[in-house]
């Protein structure tokens, strides 16, 4: 992809975010379940029983991401996907599944009891006469859900454009076999004593109910979404080492270990090796910024406050009493100087004094700090493009990388 990109004069970015304000980068995880006929067992039917199969699979994966949605945050937790996460078409850092209106209804229906006659819906008849009728939605445009049944399949968009898919899929299949088994068992414990068709429903039922939590059709943007997540006990991990130490949940831990994907042990090297990777790309990442302040844009203001100075010293003495804005905007670009000065310097401070604490440590302190202090210093950066002249500014502008000729 790299040396494809170099042979049309473009450079390939798998950074999740390299541009503020506009979309980023990320890789949308489509799955399915086949049978061994190779048919498609998420895609609603005509024929009662595959539909019934299609809702106990359906609610199995729902059951799954009610109970370790944790472990598919943990999975997108990456250096770049942090600034993706939660706007500009990209999910939020916060787990829930959209199924849209019909296939909403239809569970609700079921949460609240079956009754006797529920209104068409749709083509697609769900059977046992009870159930309503649906119609797939190939036309999903809520963007704003980081996972989405869409028809015949589920969308998991969450994971960011330099990650292997790999890891997301593994959690994925994890969490939906746990969700399996408990159908599983649930329906096998009422097989003495009823047919499989009305333990399944029951089963469905139950798994409707427990994972109402995760289901959510509205705009997962809003601050009234977070509100209620947090209400509802979702995890809220808004940055990577917060989402990365959802590993070390118990219960996430024994479903790992019990499904041999990791031992105990493996479970804490993988974390460590995550978060060390994640404290070595955010000090890179600092380290260019710093250099890229002082050795360009730093440098391009003093030529800038250079050239207006030396402009406006040579402006006659009987025009000096038209130029009080110009005098305001040469003062401004001495401060805004300073206030970059001030800032780079502050954060080179603080990474130069975090070698020494544990990796957690690290962690919690760039977090609290370095975060805060990159976002107001590439403020300052961004204000002064704009008051710089075009021959002293050292990098691209946004202009100049977003507009192709």
């Amino acid at each position: 992809m790299r040396r494809v990109a170099r042979q049309h004069g473009f450079r390939l970015l798998l950074h999740e975010k390299p541009f503020a304000f506009i979309n980023g980068s990320g890789k949308h995880l489509n799955f399915s379940l086949q049978d061994s006929d190779g048919r498609n067992l998420l895609k609603p039917s005509s024929s009662q029983r595959k539909n019934l199969q299609f809702l106990t699979l359906l609610c199995s994966l729902l059951l799954g991401v009610s109970r370790y949605g944790g472990l598919l945050r943990a999975s997108v937790a990456t250096p770049g996907n942090m600034h993706r996460l939660g706007g500009n078409e990209a999910p939020p850092a916060i787990i829930s599944v959209h199924l849209g209106d019909v296939l909403t209804g239809i569970l609700e229906r079921i949460g609240e009891g079956l009754p006797e006659e529920l209104p068409s819906k749709g083509m697609l008849d769900l059977g046992l006469t009870r159930l309503p009728s649906i119609q797939p939605d190939y036309t999903d445009r809520n963007r704003t859900a980081p996972i989405a049944y869409t028809g015949n399949k589920f969308e998991f968009r969450a994971p960011g454009a330099s990650q292997s898919t790999a890891g997301p899929l593994t959690m994925i299949l994890a969490i939906w076999a746990w969700g399996m088994d408990q159908m599983a068992d649930r329906i096998e414990a009422r097989l003495a004593e009823t047919d499989v068709a009305d333990a399944a429903l029951d089963a469905i039922k139950t798994a409707v109910n427990e994972s109402c939590n995760i289901r959510f059709e509205g705009n997962c943007y809003s601050e009234e979404w977070k509100v209620e997540a947090i209400r509802r006990g979702l995890p809220l991990a808004e940055t990577t080492a917060e989402a990365l130490s959802l590993y070390l949940v118990p219960e996430h831990r024994e479903l790992l270990e019990k499904l041999g994907i990791f031992t105990d042990r493996e479970i804490t090297a993988y974390y460590e090796t995550r978060l060390e990777q994640y404290i070595k790309t955010l000090e890179i990442d600092i380290t260019v910024m710093d250099s890229m302040v002082r050795e360009g844009v730093l440098p391009a203001l003093s030529k800038q406050i250079r050239l207006e100075g030396e402009a406006f010293a040579a402006v006659p003495e009987n025009l000096k009493d038209e130029t009080a804005e110009w005098e305001k905007h040469i003062r401004s670009l001495v401060t805004l100087k300073s206030d970059i000065l001030v800032t780079v310097e502050k954060l080179s401070r603080i990474r130069n004094g975090n070698s020494h604490n544990t990796l957690t440590k690290q962690a919690d302190e760039l977090n609290a700090k370095s975060l805060p202090i990159m976002e107001e210093l590439r403020e300052l950066c961004q204000q002064a493009e704009t008051v710089i002249a075009a021959e002293f500014w050292p990098f691209p502008r946004y202009q100049e990388l977003l507009n192709i000729s």
